[in-house]
């Protein structure tokens, strides 16, 4: 994914956008629905909004890496990683909720500061892959869109703002393309974007949404394709 400093307006303005549609579906949630399975095997609700928050908290680090050019892991181990989501999904839906609003506004805050003082050309993500510290509001746009979307609610994948699908969609198949046992892919979505994962033996077709969700969570819902689709390995976005 190709970012500079001219993209970060376009890209946090999203990034807003975004999720203030996934703290007013949060929001909406009466303590009860925290408990309602998500797309994401064995996860609840609370765990998926635990995890946005974790994850907002973490890409803060990197944000922090990216400003000061000392280099901050996102976690400091997967085992702290599980065990932190683990412990905030337990907690009360309101201080669940509060603490998504909390980490969702200090990412917004903090990245800002990424157009006027970056230290680094990479930073490493929780999965070893090296981005551009630019690409940091664009990655978080992907977590808010396929992790609200896992929360199975009326919100679906198509509502998100086609600019956010494109960044998801990159990030997605940038991720994809990093895992060893991914599947040759080609994509053609309907807006035009072209993606070869591994050799492309496979093509698939349909909307940056139909497409994210077939990557991300499985759904077929809108894909188009002529042969048998390949299984997919253990989600790429996490």
């Amino acid at each position: 994914m190709f970012k500079t400093a001219a993209h970060l307006p376009g890209d946090l303005n999203r990034l807003g956008r975004e999720t203030d549609m996934l703290l007013a579906t949060v929001d909406s949630f009466a303590d009860e629905e925290f408990a309602v399975p998500s797309k994401r095997d064995g996860w609840t609700r609370a765990h998926v909004v635990a995890h946005l928050a974790a994850g907002a908290d973490a890409m803060s680090n990197l944000i922090a890496w990216s400003t000061t050019g000392v280099e901050t892991p996102t976690y400091a181990s997967r085992a702290a990683r599980d065990a932190g989501i683990d412990a905030l999904a337990a907690k009360p839906p309101a201080e669940l909720k509060a603490a998504l609003h909390t980490a969702a506004k200090n990412f917004a805050q903090r990245a800002a500061a990424l157009a006027h003082d970056v230290k680094v050309q990479t930073v490493t993500t929780s999965d070893g892959t090296a981005i551009s510290p630019y690409a940091l509001p664009a990655w978080r746009v992907a977590e808010v869109v396929v992790h609200h979307d896992d929360l199975d609610t009326v919100w679906g994948l198509e509502e998100a703002d086609i600019d956010a699908l494109e960044d998801s969609l990159e990030v997605v198949v940038e991720r994809a393309s990093t895992m060893a046992d991914f599947p040759g892919l080609t994509i053609e979505t309907d807006e035009r974007d072209s993606y070869v994962i591994g050799d492309g033996a496979t093509t698939v077709k349909g909307g940056r949404d139909a497409v994210i969700g077939w990557l991300a969570s499985g759904s077929t819902d809108g894909l188009r394709h002529q042969h048998e689709l390949p299984e997919l390995p253990p989600r790429p976005l996490c």
